[in-house]
């Protein structure tokens, strides 16, 4: 059975990679992510196969964007994140008004009772979502479609609003980590190796939506931000949690029949479209008060997933420490603010606690 997951897992990864490799080539945007997403997804509808992922695989991915994350925490950008204050207060009220408008879309358009349409219309935390789906009477298939097809028009459109608004190269963005690769220190990186590795044992022991992301994140932030490391994550590690994490969205399509991707899955993308573009005049609204930067704010307000939006960051070298703070603090929201809405608006299933 354990060769089995693991074949399938290897097979899933090569696939990926396969998806990556061919975008990286064609110099398309977020080659890894998107490349990977775009592969897996197709054979799940083309081919009898089922790719799938172990899922301690999709965790040491985390760990390592956790990482990377916390990189970004550098002593000057720890000197102005009291300039976040702002921004983030409207990312908070923003996502309050994401989430309304995709319930009322999920509700009139969608055919979904209250809560499904609820969980569906999160904007983010999909394993706090998935997890709090499975209590009350909703379609839990239906949640987990909605919120990849958002996340898979969120990953598509961002690089290219970003190219528009940022005037980013995505094809220079592509081969930076080959052209200029970080040398290789065997103290620093091994200092930075044991924290990513306690940071993933411990996470083992905690309960809580997204531990495996933040716990090494916060780990890594505080290494870099005390000046301790200076380091980052060498680019093949980074290229195969990009790998992992972009093959595992993909796969989540081998659920579904075309015919409900396309009942459901065009109006989650749909709703992905108004909320890109919701993000990117919040984030010209918000910028000369926040003093901040338009493409950052864009990823910080984008109603996805804190792995997913950071490698964006991560991959187009976006401030990534100032989104990670926004995508944390939504996650954060979301685990606050879910199970009222929940137990307000749904019915718990028989037997649930």
């Amino acid at each position: 059975m354990l060769a089995s997951a693991v074949t399938r897992g290897a097979v899933t990864i090569g696939v990926g990679a396969a998806g990556g490799l061919s975008f990286f080539l064609l110099n398309l945007p977020l080659p890894w992510v998107l490349g990977s997403v775009a592969a897996s997804a197709l054979i799940t509808q083309l081919s009898p196969f089922r790719p799938e992922l172990p899922a301690t695989w999709r965790s040491y991915a985390m760990v390592a964007i956790g990482t990377m994350l916390g990189t970004g925490f550098t002593p000057d950008v720890i000197a102005r994140a009291g300039t976040w204050a702002v921004s983030l207060l409207a990312m908070a009220l923003l996502s309050l008004c994401f989430g309304l408008f995709a319930y009322m879309v999920f509700r009139r358009w969608g055919d979904m009772n209250r809560e499904t349409a609820l969980f569906a219309a999160m904007p983010g935390g999909l394993s706090v979502v998935t997890m709090l789906a499975e209590q009350y009477e909703t379609e839990t298939n239906r949640v987990v479609l909605c919120h990849t097809a958002r996340l898979v028009v969120l990953l598509i459109s961002a690089p290219l609003l970003i190219q528009w608004i940022a005037g980013i190269d995505l094809s220079a963005a592509n081969r930076t980590a080959f052209s200029a690769p970080e040398a290789f220190d065997l103290t620093e990186h091994g200092k930075l190796a044991l924290v990513a590795i306690a940071s993933w044992y411990a996470a083992t022991r905690i309960r809580f939506p997204s531990v495996m992301l933040l716990l090494p994140l916060l780990s890594s932030a505080v290494l870099h931000a005390t000046g301790l490391v200076t380091v980052h994550v060498p680019a093949p590690l980074s290229i195969l949690a990009q790998i992992v994490i972009g093959s595992g969205v993909g796969a989540r399509f081998a659920s579904y029949t075309l015919r409900q991707i396309v009942r459901d899955g065009w109006l989650a993308a749909l709703v992905g479209v108004v909320l890109a573009a919701g993000s990117l005049a919040a984030a010209f609204l918000v910028a000369p008060f926040a003093g901040g930067d338009v493409a950052p704010l864009f990823l910080a307000y984008l109603p996805g997933g804190a792995p997913e939006l950071g490698v964006v960051a991560l991959a187009l070298m976006i401030d990534p420490a100032m989104v990670a703070a926004h995508h944390v603090l939504r996650v954060c929201l979301i685990v606050a603010i879910l199970p009222y809405a929940a137990h307000r608006v749904g019915t718990p299933r028989t037997g649930s606690p």
